[in-house]
């Protein structure tokens, strides 16, 4: 369960069952003794297991963000100026936008927690707390959108392959632009429980008990009034709110995407050993896109079935009351830090594939440089019109059939 406070791997790992609100809170005092600074709170800090963890965090997350948001940048480029409006770019620009929303919300932490070092600091400030918090929520509107987009583009190319003269019917322009606004609006609101029912309370920090000097100001979180007299039990209504977010942004879309993923590799093996079918130049933009779909989902599958996993590793702990009995606080930190990575890794992945495996896709981006002097002159097409749509007569080579239709 994501820590209310914490943006993805900041103050504490995945698995936040130990750092649920207290909702019995009482005071914890100590003194200059075994901590360097004195409060009547213990302040969050910013966690990690080891120093193997800080250029991971820090330089590769950096490096990894920023080129997914240049290359996802250059992607919707094509999408919007150099392609014909459709199901499939429409979803995949909302994709592109969404994972390039992730990666900024990334950069700061990445910036000044690892690479700035300021992850030594005994507690993370006030106005860190609160930026932190906005990010997360941010963070956590934009990774469910990514994974339901991602699950969508796979319903949709499964249509597209298996029912392909209804598929025009089924997925519309209209219908797909109505698909990204359910669901962008389902994660704005399912949000909306953490972003106003948890209270990021300043706390003040002195140098010693005698409150000779104060310091910057650090954080604590507490359960809101607001959101205590709407549910009453908040224990038991955070529990249930961990339990249905987590099935519907983490579970319920991988769960999707595995079922679209394999059934696509069976109908793309099935096309490319079935040596009497027909070649249309329609079937082979179908089979193109496909492949190229298939593989932006299988990547997706590998980088996020381990959150599913992880899910429900901590949905046991929760329903046995069994705190850190699956995984210690260090082990959910390092999977934390390993996940978030792969994530990134998987949102750059998506601008590569096209880009290696359609020269139509690399003709297109470099009109874009060109057009001020020759003007638009090459479009990449996802789709095929129905005028596409007469059998080309003979089937070229099977054994090359799913290379030529990406080239």
């Amino acid at each position: 369960m994501a820590n209310y406070l914490s943006h993805n791997s900041t103050f504490v790992g995945l698995n936040n069952s130990e750092n649920t609100p207290d909702f019995n809170h009482s005071e914890s005092i100590y003194d200059g003794d075994n901590y360097d600074y004195y409060s009547e709170f213990y302040a969050y800090t910013y966690e990690i297991t080891g120093k193997w963890e800080i250029p991971l965090r820090g330089y590769v997350k950096c490096i990894l963000a920023f080129i997914t948001i240049v290359t996802n940048t250059l992607l919707v480029s094509v999408f919007i100026f150099r392609s014909t409006r459709s199901p499939t770019t429409i979803v995949l620009t909302s994709l592109a936008i969404s994972d390039s929303v992730i990666c900024f919300t990334e950069l700061p932490e990445a910036i000044y927690f690892n690479i700035a070092e300021n992850y030594k600091n005994l507690y993370v400030t006030y106005q860190w707390c609160k930026v932190n918090h906005v990010l997360y929520i941010i963070y956590q509107i934009c990774r469910m959108t990514s994974n339901w987009f991602t699950a969508v583009l796979g319903i949709q190319r499964l249509l597209a392959v298996a029912l392909p003269f209804k598929y025009s019917k089924l997925c519309s322009n209209t219908a797909t632009f109505v698909e990204i606004a359910v669901i962008t609006l389902v994660a704005f609101l399912l949000n909306l429980y953490e972003a106003f029912g948890i209270y990021i309370e300043e706390i003040p920090i002195y140098t010693s008990f005698y409150l000779n000097e104060s310091l910057p100001s650090g954080c604590i979180k507490e359960i809101s009034l607001g959101l205590i007299n709407t549910v009453g039990d908040a224990t038991k209504s955070s529990m249930i709110f961990y339990i249905f977010s987590g099935l519907l942004y983490r579970v319920l879309p991988v769960a999707i995407l595995i079922f679209t993923t394999v059934t696509l590799a069976y109908f793309l093996f099935k096309r490319v050993n079935n040596v009497k079918c027909c070649y249309s130049k329609k079937k082979k933009v179908t089979q193109r896109t496909t492949v190229l779909i298939f593989l932006i989902l299988a990547v997706f599958v590998v980088a996020e079935i381990q959150d599913g996993i992880a899910y429900f590793i901590y949905a046991a702990e929760l329903a046995r009351n069994a705190k850190r009995s699956f995984l210690s606080k260090e082990a959910d930190i390092a999977w934390d830090t390993i996940s978030t990575l792969l994530s990134l890794m998987s949102y750059a992945c998506n601008f590569w594939i096209f880009f290696l495996m359609s020269r139509q896709f690399r003709s297109a981006l470099q009109n874009i440089f060109k057009s001020r002097v020759l003007g638009a002159q090459v479009y990449f097409n996802l789709e095929a019109s129905k005028k596409e749509s007469t059998c080309s007569g003979h089937a070229p080579n099977i054994s090359n059939s799913v290379t030529s239709t990406l080239v």
